[in-house]
C-alpha cells in the first residue's frame, strides 16, 4: 500500500514535535556554566548570602506594658503579618511595610492584636494611635468609661 502525501506530512509533524520536545527538555536541564566554573562560584556566593540573611533576624520587642483603648475603638479592625519578626499592627490593609509579609496575613480587632499578639502601631499608617501606649497622656473622664 502506498503512503499518501497526508500520511507523510503527519509523520513529519509528529517527528518534528517529538524532536522539539526532546531538544527543549535537554537544553532546559543544562547549567549555564562557563569553562572557568563561574556558575559554581556564583551558586556558592548566593548560598552564603542567603545564609547570612537568614542569620540576621530582627528580634521582636517585648509586649506593651501599658495601653489604653477607648470603648469606641475596641471593635476597630487592624491587620497584622503573623511572622516571627513582625511586631506591629496596621490600620490600612495595603500599608507599604505590610507588602513584604512572608507570614500569615490576618485581620483582627485592635484589642486582640495588642493582647494576644503583642503588637505596637505602625508609624506609617497608624501613627495617630501613638497615644494608646502613652501612660502619661491626660484622658478625659468620658474616655475612661
Amino acid at each position: 500500500m502506498q503512503t499518501t502525501f497526508h500520511q507523510k506530512a503527519l509523520k513529519f509533524v509528529k517527528t518534528s514535535i517529538s524532536a522539539a520536545i526532546l531538544f527543549s527538555a535537554f537544553t532546559a536541564c543544562q547549567g549555564t556554566e562557563s569553562s572557568d566554573g563561574t556558575a559554581a562560584t556564583t551558586d556558592a556566593q548566593t548560598e552564603q548570602i542567603a545564609t547570612a540573611d537568614s542569620a540576621v533576624v530582627k528580634e521582636r520587642r517585648p509586649a506593651p506594658d501599658f495601653y489604653f483603648i477607648s470603648e469606641d475603638m475596641r471593635d476597630k479592625r487592624v491587620w497584622i503579618c503573623d511572622d516571627a519578626d513582625k511586631d506591629i499592627f496596621h490600620t490600612v490593609h495595603n500599608c507599604d511595610s505590610l507588602r513584604g509579609c512572608n507570614g500569615k496575613f490576618r485581620n483582627l480587632t485592635i484589642v486582640r492584636a495588642i493582647e494576644d499578639f503583642d503588637r505596637y502601631n505602625c508609624q506609617s499608617c497608624s501613627s495617630d494611635l501613638n497615644d494608646i501606649f502613652d501612660e502619661n497622656k491626660v484622658r478625659l473622664e468620658t474616655e475612661l468609661h
